[in-house]
């Protein structure tokens, strides 16, 4: 017994299985995970290693270059770029795609353990985190209070940071704005000559009475007791009553030679959150966590802070999880309103509900089942697997379509309801299954994609799998079953002014359709010649550059980011200036909700803002509009500024993440040893680039140098003197930036944190170069001068090293404006072949520009394996070698449609709509199929060809037109979608749209024309 009259035999057993499917479906359904794109495998890690008071040259050589020696080994690694700036390296490793992430980790641990004997002392220990250091954060949050700035950051530091770090997925959580508290020592550099003291010999003081040491147990006959030494300071206070030993044996008081304060450290950073001060935290997830799931944590945690410090305000600024569940609620509603408006369709073209409802019922069984499947593979529900949804409504709805067309052909023939529900089943049978297998085998060469497209893209093409075949399943069983139910009273015509019409209309289009098929195939020649024609014209918009290409389609995600930068040397209050003039213009905007400003942390000449605005319906503007005001109004106000704006785009796959300014569109690296040439070749590319319509915001992360001030030790004074340089840096070092000298332990005045105790000479921040000639040297028990043994020259420094794969390097960045990346790529990578850059510097493209040429690959290699594999499943079905090959001309018959609607509605090719050709191959060749199928059938009746041909044309027009129309209308809301995350699906749905109307209309006159042709003329008989 086959299934098809099992389950019409069985209903209520049938529908018991059917049941099963769908029980365990919702069952997973509200077990299933939810983020905007797939998780991806993207092992990024980040090495932070601090070397205080060293420069730039001394981080590169002893701390960079050991540290890419020794990681630039390991298994997997795809590129590392070290980052050298004053007391601080930065080591960014990137590992390829098939890296395991836990055992990438352990491996770079290994190698910084191997070379962490070879690094200075007083480097500290390396601190390794796994995300990009690149990375922009999922949420930031400003904390507002009414207490001093001091109070607020150390609340934020020691309490509200920990807390959030313990949320799952979150990797890390900056502090920004405040000030630090501090226990200034501050020395009288003229008492300190007067009394032969050093400024180290101070700090060691002060820090030698600050124990709390264990001395051992004391036992008598009943107990035992801790001896230990408490000398631990409890306030300021007690420092002050320190006494200092010269080299004469005289006791000196600290506050004899000092003053001892608490104080707020020099102001070194600012937050504001819509123009008020405030504390900031930005919470970064590790690079494998769920965004959905980590922001969830992190709220729970800030409601529980909420709650226990009601005094403390925590205004979320941005939060990425609501663009996602806008996103993902907005496909599903795509997915509903394709789901209904495909029951419109097929209640006018089945003439009534009955067959409406089978295949309504059809629809959501198989997307029900298929959750079962998606839950036991580990997927989630994100853009990509409900995209895979939406656009498989055509592919669920024609399997149910072709079957209940062919049932109710049957009954029409007068036969039993039970008979013609088996038989019609089986007349298609063969059809059904070349139908459904092609689109799985078509979908199958996705999983094989490695890259990052291949990652996020595999979730699309394996839920459409799915579900196709749990459609075939439903369509050899429910289907039948139902119909046999529903018309058990036979096919009674339906009457009524709109089935009327509907008759007449297709009765129409039929006779119309015969009369222009016998005409085409009189005329083979003219029509293929006249296809062909708009064929070669349509592909040729391609390299003509009429239509654009690009990695991914921009998004309006209702944030910004704007990024200023100040001349090297300007100080703090210049910059937080710049920074609150460009404040005040975004806060007029009306579409803002709140600007978040950070200035100043790890460069006095640098500050950031994070905009939010109002959801995308509810503003008129689009965020390309707004930032382009921003950009006018800094091109106008803040000149002598360097701001760049960045529209956040966390779901363009990874790659343009707002501030990540690695992901840039246009980003090209230049390698080579000299940095002069460099330099050079930095300025002949921006300047190359400023002349290349499109582009804009250019940008190098070459500096001019800080201005420094720079000594030079005379070593013949040294030897004199009986002094070292390391006296020298000593007293250099410690009398600027200061000298820890331990801290004030469980400080009440600084939220029960650990204040440090700083020793600095008085005023030093102000020293200008005769002051630092005066700071007092140790030199064999007496005291010289810094100028006695040194010279002090003003000049330039180096701001930082980039190092790229143990190479110099210097990154060149653009964003683009409305040109397609590609165009702008083709016309730089052809300048640059022009004008040589200097000698020994090379260029080599990142960013955007190399994920897309690494991702146009793929697609296409599976775009040919999928053509490779319908082949040879068509053949093995029809057993001919040449029968698949007519009916594979469906998808260049479907490429003039897809072409010219990305040309109509502006859409360019990128990832998404190179995916949208891979699913059209699979959906435009059930027409070809269809058609053959039932002309084979016919001439096995003993018809001839032609005459198969037309009525094979005419009754299979019908179902044609259906699933194609109930295909086009299903998708039609994705298309015309305007909501957020749209802007990624558009592009894909109209490649559908247009290559199934196009496909369908040619493949009606095309094939027939040529599968005549081979029959009149079989291969076997060219080469007699």
């Amino acid at each position: 017994m086959n299934i098809t009259r099992f389950s019409i035999q069985r209903p209520v057993g049938i529908t018991m299985i059917v049941m099963l499917f769908v029980v365990l479906g919702l069952y997973s359904f509200f077990r299933i995970g939810v983020e905007l794109l797939p998780a991806l495998n993207s092992p990024y890690f980040s090495i932070a290693v601090e070397y205080p008071g060293a420069s730039v040259e001394e981080v590169e050589e002893m701390v960079v270059k050991p540290l890419e020696q020794e990681l630039v080994s390991l298994s997997h690694l795809k590129r590392i770029l070290a980052i050298a700036k004053p007391e601080r390296a930065t080591i960014v490793l990137e590992f390829d795609y098939m890296a395991n992430g836990d055992i990438a980790s352990i491996d770079a641990s290994k190698a910084i353990n191997r070379v962490r004997k070879k690094l200075p002392e007083d480097v500290e220990e390396p601190v390794i985190s796994r995300r990009d250091a690149n990375a922009v954060p999922v949420m930031e949050i400003a904390v507002k209070a009414k207490y001093p700035l001091s109070d607020i950051y150390g609340k934020a530091d020691h309490i509200f940071k920990e807390r959030l770090q313990r949320a799952g997925g979150v990797s890390d959580v900056a502090v920004g704005g405040g000030r630090d508290r501090e226990i200034a020592v501050l020395v009288d550099r003229d008492k300190l000559a007067l009394y032969n003291l050093s400024l180290n010999q101070i700090a060691e003081r002060i820090k030698g009475d600050n124990l709390l040491l264990p001395a051992g147990s004391v036992y008598s006959e009943t107990q035992e007791s801790d001896v230990r030494l408490a000398a631990r300071y409890q306030s300021a206070e007690e420092i002050k009553r320190v006494y200092l030993a010269n080299t004469g044996g005289g006791a000196v008081p600290l506050t004899e030679i000092a003053e001892v304060s608490g104080q707020d450290s020099r102001a070194t950073r600012y937050g504001r959150v819509n123009g008020d001060d405030a504390i900031t935290l930005q919470v970064y997830k590790n690079s494998d966590a769920n965004i959905v799931n980590t922001v969830k944590q992190v709220q729970h945690e800030l409601a529980a802070l909420q709650d226990e410090y009601p005094e403390y305000q925590f205004i979320v600024v941005t939060n990425d999880a609501n663009y996602i569940d806008n996103a993902l609620h907005n496909t599903l509603i795509a997915l509903f309103e394709g789901i209904m408006t495909t029951g419109l369709v097929l209640f006018l073209f089945l003439r009534g509900w009955r067959s409406t409802v089978a295949v309504m019922i059809a629809i959501p069984t198989s997307l029900i089942s298929t959750f079962l499947v998606m839950y036991a593979a580990g997927f989630t529900f994100n853009m990509m697997s409900l995209m895979g949804m939406a656009l498989c409504i055509g592919i669920l709805v024609d399997d149910a379509i072709v079957v209940l067309e062919n049932i109710h052909r049957h009954l029409q023939l007068g036969k039993p309801p039970a008979v013609a529900a088996e038989e019609g089943r089986n007349e298609i049978g063969t059809a059904a299954i070349a139908i459904t297998l092609c689109d799985v085998v078509v979908f199958l060469p996705i999983a094989f994609m490695t890259d990052m497209t291949g990652q996020y893209f595999r979730q699309f093409g394996l839920t459409i799998v799915f579900a196709t075949l749990f459609s075939l399943f439903i369509s050899f069983t429910l289907t039948p079953m139902l119909a046999a139910r529903l018309f058990s009273t036979g096919a009674a015509p339906v009457s009524g002014r709109i089935w009327t019409f509907m008759d007449s209309l297709e009765k129409t289009a039929v006779d119309k359709y015969e009369k222009l098929l016998r005409r085409s195939l009189a005329h083979g020649r003219q029509v293929i010649a006249g296809v062909l024609i708009l064929l070669v014209s349509t592909v040729a918009l391609i390299p003509l550059g009429v239509i654009g290409a690009e990695y991914m389609p921009r998004t309006d995600e209702s944030n910004f980011r704007v990024s200023v930068e100040l001349p090297v040397g300007q100080n703090l209050e210049m910059t937080d200036a710049v920074i609150s003039q460009l404040e005040q213009y975004i806060l007029t905007i009306p579409e803002v909700t709140y600007c978040l400003s950070n200035v100043g942390g790890s460069s006095s000449n640098w500050g950031r803002m994070t905009v939010q605005l109002v959801g995308k319906r509810e503003r008129d503007r689009s965020i390309w509009e707004i930032t382009d005001d921003v950009r006018n109004f800094a091109r106008r106000q803040l000149a002598h500024a360097s701001v760049r704006v960045y529209e956040t785009e966390s779901s363009v796959a990874g790659i343009s993440t707002g501030g990540a300014e690695i992901h840039s569109p246009v980003l090209i690296y230049l390698l080579g040893s000299d940095m002069d040439d460099l330099v050079r070749a930095s300025n002949q590319l921006q300047a190359t680039l400023a002349n290349i319509e499109g582009t804009k915001e250019i940008r190098s992360n070459y500096r001019v140098g800080v201005p420094e001030f720079k000594l030079t030790v005379d070593r013949e004074k040294l030897k004199f003197f009986t002094t070292s340089v390391q006296d020298v840096k000593e007293a250099f070092a410690g009398a600027i930036n200061g000298k820890k000298a331990g801290v004030l332990p469980n400080d009440s005045s600084n939220n029960g944190r650990d204040t440090d105790i700083v020793v600095r000479l008085k005023g030093s921040e102000y020293f200008k170069p005769s002051d630092l000639t005066n700071i007092p040297v140790k030199a064999d028990g007496k005291m010289v001068f810094l100028g006695d043994v040194a010279r002090i020259e003003e000049g330039v420094g180096p701001v930082g090293i980039t190092r790229l794969n143990k190479q110099r390097s210097l990154i060149v960045q653009a964003n683009i404006t409305d040109r397609p990346l590609n165009e702008v790529l083709q016309e730089l990578d052809s300048l640059l072949k022009q004008e040589a850059l200097p000698e020994g510097v090379t260029y080599r493209f990142g960013g955007q520009a190399a994920e897309m040429d690494s991702s146009y690959g793929e697609i296409i290699q599976a775009l040919v394996l999928s053509l490779l594999l319908v082949y040879m499943l068509l053949a093995v079905l029809y057993e001919s070698a040449f029968t698949p090959v007519i009916r594979m001309l469906s998808l260049p018959l479907g490429l003039i449609g897809s072409l010219l609607f990305l040309l109509f509605t502006n859409n360019t090719i990128n990832v998404y709509s190179l995916v949208g050709f891979l699913v059209m191959d699979g959906l435009v060749a059930k027409n070809g199929t269809l058609l053959l199928d039932y002309t084979l059938t016919l001439m096995g009746r003993g018809m001839s060809a032609y005459e198969a041909l037309v009525e094979a044309g005419k009754t299979r027009l019908r179902p044609i037109c259906m699933t194609t129309l109930t295909m086009v209308v299903g998708m039609l809301p994705t298309a015309l979608a305007l909501s957020e995350g749209a802007e990624t699906r558009v592009s894909m749905a109209w490649v559908l749209i247009g290559g199934l109307l196009s496909s369908t209309v040619f493949t009606l006159f095309v094939i027939p024309i040529v599968f005549l042709f081979f029959d009149r003329h079989p291969v076997r008989t060219w080469f007699q």
